[in-house]
């Protein structure tokens, strides 16, 4: 049964025409995404749903009595409570009676006899009222979401005021779920949440949540979680598709197939009809022309597929670096009393495409910083190979300076002619006169471009990238994805967006209290390495360095200890092989049939198997060098 209906829904911005004749309708516990392009109205569609923008024309219907939760992307969080009381605020007087509590539990500490025994029966009193509407068992779950969401103990004492925008969204989500509506309408959840905050929302909305659930985003993985329809907002219509994003995406290429080959033929039959009119009106047969114009008029015309703008962010072929591309030997690094990382050991070798995971504050920012050379290492050393030119990504774009134009900006580190900026800006959608907008008055998304677009122009073999899709919508992020995927460089990349990690890294490296684990493969297989891990209740194994050109001490135990490393290396990168080419083999088996044909799932596998004959390479030169590091010390 529909909870939720909007019915012809229009609306413009000037002559900007966001929607006009929207229909779409949410059923009972039903979990929709809704996804489209930077500017397309998914927000302001939310925004109309609640009643803070009034549409053009059309109407929306909510089902009586139904309640309904709202999470902006920018939030507030009431003044004068810590966080934590904040949260509490679901219910009436709720937030006001957990501070009255705290103010007199205080005042308690330092009161006399007598003022205590008056104090003692204020804070009883209070107390009755506290409970009476469940509000230690709210407190209680309210910790257990503010924890899960990545705040520390400490941080639920801040007061609202001290907070960044990230945290009072994080914190607004945590109220919003506490509260528990029918239908929760959700802007961008996940976009100020690491990897482990996404994870935990994924189970708490499909285990726990009951209600139903209109989301928008641009976290594939999320949605494949997550969601049973798929709505697109596009060229000011809502197309719904059953299914997650994974299954919108075949979908929606089907679709265009079809609406290509449909539009095709009825050009050629329109055509044809035109054809016949021009000959019958020559031959003056006025009265078969006339009928012939009346059938081209009753043609339900067929639209021609629509070709969304999208950025193109090929990288190109790079200098070859040396097969070391980076060293690092005993790396530390705190701040204060906090140790992010401390003799860490890490290399990274020429194509290898490493993910950086961890919670938040754990350390994967400032590693690529220290690494880029921006912040100093607090001991130890990164040593860079020969021939590497590495370019960092700042997620903040603090590197861009907000006075200059974009054109200044990018050619800031580039030595390009004016046309080549100017054809390089348009790949990144930047258009006739976009080009001299000031940097300052830039979007997010329009920042994010321009930071990739100098990167680009900087050639290099080395990208250190720190959350490259933060502000990037789908096509540009598959974009994105597309050119990691085909760069012939090394990558490290800092990101919380899974489905990215899934299709661009064959390594991940675990940030996690003070220390760095290795583990090989996607997102998805380290995933499930911990997931079997902790259900095994074993301890994590830190990451050593497994090769080194550094000529080892003849000292038998050192010696030993480097044959015990290079022999796990040697084994992981064989089970790594063998997985890779059974997945092969399994490709292999299904092109031979005829299914992928029918299903249309044959160009996707036929591109797997190209992506994945590249890995075997890569991972059988990876066992090469180690194998021929393992045989020079055994002759030692």
């Amino acid at each position: 049964m529909a909870i939720l209906t909007v019915n012809h829904l229009a609306k413009a911005f000037g002559p900007q025409v966001l929607f006009n004749d929207l229909n779409l309708l949410v059923n009972g516990r039903e979990r929709v995404a809704i996804i489209g392009g930077n500017g397309t109205g998914k927000s302001t569609l939310l925004k109309i749903i609640m009643g803070f923008e009034k549409a053009d024309s059309g109407n929306v219907g909510i089902q009586n009595g139904l309640t309904i939760g709202y999470l902006p992307q920018i939030c507030d969080l009431p003044e004068g409570a810590t966080l934590h009381q904040a949260v509490l605020g679901i219910r009436p007087g709720l937030t006001e009676l957990a501070v009255e509590l705290q103010d007199v539990e205080d005042l308690l500490g330092h009161a006399t006899t007598a003022e205590a025994i008056e104090l003692g029966s204020r804070y009883a009193d209070l107390s009755h009222q506290f409970e009476a509407i469940e509000g230690y068992s709210l407190k209680a779950q309210a910790a257990q979401y503010l924890d899960a969401l990545g705040f520390s103990e400490a941080e639920l004492q801040q007061e609202t005021e001290s907070l960044s925008g990230g945290q009072k969204t994080r914190a607004s989500l945590a109220r919003l779920l506490l509260q528990s509506p029918d239908l929760l309408l959700l802007d961008e959840p996940t976009n100020h949440l690491d990897i482990e905050g996404c994870e935990w929302l994924q189970s708490f909305l499909l285990e726990r949540y009951s209600g139903a659930a209109l989301i928008v985003s641009h976290d594939r993985y999320f949605m494949d979680a997550v969601v049973s329809r798929v709505i697109e907002l596009d060229a000011g219509e809502a197309v719904s598709y059953s299914g997650n994003y994974t299954l919108f995406a075949v979908l929606k290429a089907k679709r265009r197939e079809e609406q290509a080959k449909l539009y095709s033929l009825q050009q050629r039959e329109i055509a044809r009809i035109e054809a016949s009119v021009q000959k019958l009106f020559s031959h003056r047969k006025f009265s078969r022309r006339d009928s012939k114009l009346k059938e081209l008029e009753r043609i339900k015309k067929v639209a021609k597929t629509s070709s969304s703008k999208q950025m193109h962010a090929d990288l190109g072929e790079t200098m070859r670096s040396g097969r070391e591309v980076i060293r690092v030997a005993e790396l530390s690094k705190g701040f204060g009393e906090k140790e992010l990382f401390q003799d860490m050991d890490f290399i990274l070798e020429r194509g290898q495409k490493v993910a950086l995971v961890g919670p938040n504050g754990s350390g994967k920012s400032t590693f690529l910083k220290v690494v880029a050379g921006l912040i100093e290492a607090d001991s130890g050393e990164v040593e860079m190979g020969m021939r590497v030119n590495a370019v960092y990504f700042a997620q903040q774009f603090e590197h861009l300076d907000p006075n200059l134009e974009v054109i200044e900006e990018l050619l800031m580190d580039a030595n390009l002619t004016a046309n080549e900026s100017r054809d390089l800006l348009a790949r990144f959608l930047f258009m006739g006169d976009d080009v001299f907008k000031r940097v300052s008055s830039l979007s997010g998304g329009e920042l994010c471009r321009l930071a990739l677009a100098k990167l680009l122009a900087q050639r290099p073999n080395l990208l250190l990238l720190d959350e490259p899709t933060n502000h990037l919508d789908i096509l540009s992020r598959e974009a994105l994805e597309n050119a990691i995927r085909k760069f012939d460089g090394a990558v490290m990349i800092a990101s919380h967006d899974r489905y990215l990690l899934d299709a661009v890294v064959d390594r991940v490296l675990e940030f996690r209290d003070g220390h760095t684990h290795s583990y090989l493969g996607t997102y998805t297989d380290y995933r499930q390495k911990v997931m079997a891990r902790l259900a095994m209740k074993q301890a994590d194994v830190p990451l050593h360095t497994v090769i080194s050109d550094k000529r080892p001490s003849n000292t038998a135990k050192q010696i030993k200890q480097n044959l015990k490393r290079l022999n796990n290396r040697q084994k992981e990168l064989e089970e790594a092989i063998a997985a890779v080419e059974a997945r092969l083999e399994a490709i292999s088996a299904s092109l031979a049939s005829t299914d992928p044909y029918l299903d249309g799932s044959a160009k996707r596998l036929g591109d797997e198997y190209d992506l994945l004959q590249t890995k075997l390479e890569q991972l059988t030169e990876q066992w090469s060098a180690v194998s021929e590091e393992l045989e020079r010390l055994q002759a030692e």
